[in-house]
């Protein structure tokens, strides 16, 4: 009896602790449901519309409608597009870059506030683009213009003729104020550089009694190269 009692109560233990010893379910734990990251979508930045050609070397349209060819090289500092067009003994039109004025010049603004001559000098003169600094050509031979405005004072309209105006052909052609006082002579200059300059009935300087008129307009930009 007593060893039936046993038996049973050391089977109720094992059962105890057979179920102390399974392993247990354990309870889902509730996961929080990460919070999405929300990711900001990257504003596109529009490309801006490049310049055409503008410090480039590659054709481009100068401000008169001219077709300006690639230079040899990318432009750097400042860098004046120019239409141009004569006509009267000798026609022609084109256009071209002039890079040889205002070479001290910190913007367009500067050069066309100051002129050729530093800041603060007592007098200051603007030599309109020339044609021969880019080698231009007509009929083979060097088309040059020395078109000065002199004394300059800044940005505006010049009519008087202070100093000789010029145009040349070759070296057998040139046609100037010095042989007439019926040459008229216009010039104006933006505050961003721009401008444009027109001259009629400039005399042959042989006296041969012809004449020529010239005109040009230019935007100027400070170009960086490549």
């Amino acid at each position: 009896m007593v060893a039936g009692i046993a038996v049973a109560v050391i089977a109720c233990a094992l059962g105890a602790l057979g179920a102390s010893s399974a392993p247990r379910a354990s309870s889902a734990s509730i996961s929080s449901t990460p919070t999405a990251s929300i990711v900001a979508t990257p504003t596109a930045t529009p490309a801006s519309t490049p310049t055409p050609a503008l410090g480039l070397a590659e054709p481009t349209t100068g401000p008169g409608g001219c077709t300006i060819a690639a230079p040899a090289s990318p432009p750097h500092g400042l860098a004046l597009y120019v239409c141009y067009t004569i006509s009267g003994t000798v026609s022609a039109s084109g256009g071209f870059i002039d890079e040889d004025q205002g070479p001290a010049a910190l913007s367009c603004a500067d050069w066309a506030e100051n002129g050729e001559e530093a800041a603060g000098s007592a007098i200051h003169a603007l030599q309109a683009p020339d044609p021969g600094d880019a080698q231009v050509e007509v009929n083979g031979q060097a088309l040059g213009f020395d078109l000065a405005i002199d004394p300059y004072t800044g940005p505006g309209t010049y009519t008087s003729i202070n100093v000789a105006q010029s145009v040349s052909v070759g070296e057998s052609l040139s046609w100037s104020t010095n042989a007439t006082s019926a040459a008229t002579f216009i010039a104006q200059l933006n505050p961003d550089g721009s401008g444009s300059v027109t001259v009629t009935n400039l005399h042959d300087d042989s006296s041969n009694g012809t004449t020529e008129n010239a005109a040009e307009g230019w935007v100027c930009v400070m170009a960086t190269g490549s």
